[in-house]
């Protein structure tokens, strides 16, 4: 298949969008010299590594080893393909791209048409069908207003069985196709599909970017299951969506911290009341992608729990992650029976924010939390308060915090600091699980050709000079494609080769290599005459490599006199080259 892109395009692309003014998007950026350095967003870390450099138009982490170019750095960021982050980027600099093909488009995106067809379908038989009139009371009952539906672009199943099959295939799309996005469901017996969602109200699920990518079908009346969801697809992954975060993004970071409630109608009901930056999980437990999501907006969660015991216990093991990450997680409880909509509907949004303002720290509702449910007058109820908030301090990375909860935990139990701290230190906290796939280790690297590559990346006019004498195959493996790509890129006047190269490396391993190269400021690279002495090394390992595969071969061709003739020629040819090459090498380097 064709690129979507052409490279003109992509290089215009590219030009049009500075790597600092993306970046500062996401993430403060102090200047260091020439660079700019942070945080890296895509592992915890104390000590700013993450690096960008306007000149080179390229960021490096030496923490996590991720590196790449503007392009490279939205696809990590935002969850994107290369197509997406070129096509998100030209918006941005609004660069005018030419509609893609759609014999070519991509399986994916013909997802995402599928998924809008059906929206608006859904949506339609909300807003204007006759069955839908059910579903518009319901929603009447609940108090939700035009102006959400429309916001959300609530809709309403029809009760047929192939409602949406046949109107998906009236618009040519096939029913392998509705199957893989999960809005059908093959008959067991008989051939053919039914629909998934059938005389449910429909709440679309959107992605940050505000595509539609799955569905939540609940019932009208007290009937089970309350609610169908779509099934995992290329499009949707339960742990990697928060619902209404394309809504609630903006008003996150203005707001400083994200709240999180229970279902998709917690959600609509904040929004429609000005509760603007609630978002929800899809009913699992929170991950790490969800909360790298977030992380983009704000280091700061306040969760909503209801009085239930078992859901309490279950919300508790889940923020687990939102600690490992290094957020400041609050409680909001909620009286008996109520969620975040009932309340909010009864009280109004202002009274569920001032609950938000008074909500309390995770570790201290935990700590009252369980020494309810345990009695901690007897020891094997203290051995379980400290065993269970123990897990949790030890996520703890602040010192100061975790000295202060240790105590917390001592007095509320009735024991020494000492003691307690002394079981703390039974415990090592894990470590933080890698994000990003790091750089190649120097140890698997020849050193000294990676010094070479280094100069040569800064030093096109020298590389012009000797490129001749560069052959990729005489590299340390993992070298080897950076340097068939750099000798493409030289040849094909792609200069500065510091600023091509990380671009046309569309691998995420090479370009985290090589951006960790282009941005390293240890002085290792060579000076030219050393550089254009590692070239005779290099050289002479390729010309010695020769001679010998032909003196093997000299040997097995005995008696063959006319066929050793030749070989002794080649040999003879490859030692005259072997003295020669020094002198050859230096002259082209202007020695």
């Amino acid at each position: 298949m064709a690129p979507l892109f052409s490279p003109d395009q992509v290089d215009l692309v590219n030009s049009s969008n500075d790597i600092v003014e993306v970046v500062s998007q996401y993430l403060p950026l102090k200047r260091s010299g020439r660079n700019f350095k942070a945080l890296c967003p895509f592992h915890s870390e104390k000590t700013p590594s993450f690096t960008v450099s306007p000149d080179k138009q390229i960021f490096h982490c030496f923490g996590c080893g991720a590196g790449g170019d503007v392009f490279s750095f939205v696809m990590r960021k935002e969850n994107m393909t290369f197509p997406e982050a070129v096509r998100y980027l030209a918006r941005r600099a609004n660069v005018q791209l030419p509609e893609a093909d759609p014999r070519a488009a991509s399986r994916r995106e013909k997802l995402f048409e599928l998924h809008r067809l059906a929206a608006d379908y859904f949506h339609w038989g909300l807003t204007r069908s006759r069955a839908g009139e059910r579903a518009r009371e319901y929603l009447n009952r609940r108090e939700i207003t035009k102006d959400s539906i429309k916001t959300f672009e609530i809709g309403y199943a029809q009760p047929g069985w192939e409602s949406l099959l046949n109107r998906a295939r009236k618009k040519g799309y096939p029913e392998e196709l509705l199957v893989e996005a999960g809005l059908v469901i093959k008959r067991e017996k008989g051939g053919g599909c039914y629909d998934r969602f059938r005389d449910r109200l429909i709440v679309p699920v959107r992605d940050g970017r505000g595509r539609t990518i799955a569905f939540g079908g609940r019932v009208l009346d007290d009937s089970l299951p309350k609610y169908i969801n779509s099934p995992e697809t290329p499009l949707f992954r339960k742990g990697g969506i928060l619902f209404g975060i394309d809504r609630a993004r903006v008003r996150i970071g203005e707001a400083g911290e994200a709240i999180i409630g229970e279902g998709y109608f917690d959600v609509i009901r904040a929004h429609q009341e000005g509760v603007e930056n609630m978002v929800c999980s899809q009913g699992t437990a929170f991950t790490e992608i969800q909360a790298q999501v977030l992380k983009r907006y704000t280091d700061k969660v306040v969760v909503a729990f209801d009085a239930d015991q078992a859901g309490t216990a279950a919300a508790l093991r889940g923020l687990a992650v939102f600690l490992e990450k290094n957020f400041e997680v609050r409680i909001i409880v909620l009286p008996p029976g109520e969620d975040p909509d009932s309340f909010i509907r009864k009280h109004s949004g202002p009274a569920f924010e001032k609950l938000a303002q008074e909500s309390r720290p995770l570790l201290d509702f935990k700590l009252d939390w369980l020494c309810k449910q345990y009695d901690i007058a007897a020891d094997r109820g203290r051995m379980s308060v400290a065993r269970q908030m123990l897990e949790s301090i030890s996520l703890i990375e602040n010192a100061v915090l975790r000295e202060t909860y240790l105590r917390k935990l001592a007095g509320r139990l009735g024991v020494s600091p000492e003691a307690v701290q002394e079981e703390f230190g039974k415990r090592k906290p894990p470590a933080p699980p890698s994000r990003t796939p790091a750089a190649v280790p120097e140890g698997k690297i020849d050193k000294y050709q990676l010094r070479l590559l280094k100069y040569l990346m800064g030093n096109d006019t020298f590389f012009r000079r000797v490129e001749e004498e560069l052959y990729p195959d005489v590299f340390s493996p993992p070298l080897q494609p950076v340097v068939t790509l750099m000798l493409e890129l030289i040849r094909q006047g792609q200069v500065p080769l510091s600023k091509t190269l990380v671009g046309a490396l569309r691998d995420r391993r090479a370009q985290e290599m090589v951006s960790g190269w282009l941005l390293d400021s240890d002085g290792s690279g060579p000076e030219v005459g050393e550089a254009v002495q590692l070239i005779i090394n290099l050289a002479r390992k390729r010309v010695r490599s020769e001679l010998l595969r032909a003196r093997r071969e000299l040997a097995a061709r005995e008696g063959l006199e006319e066929d050793r003739a030749l070989i002794l020629r080649r040999c003879a040819a490859l030692q005259k080259e072997l003295q020669s090459l020094p002198s050859r090498i230096r002259e082209k380097a202007g020695l």
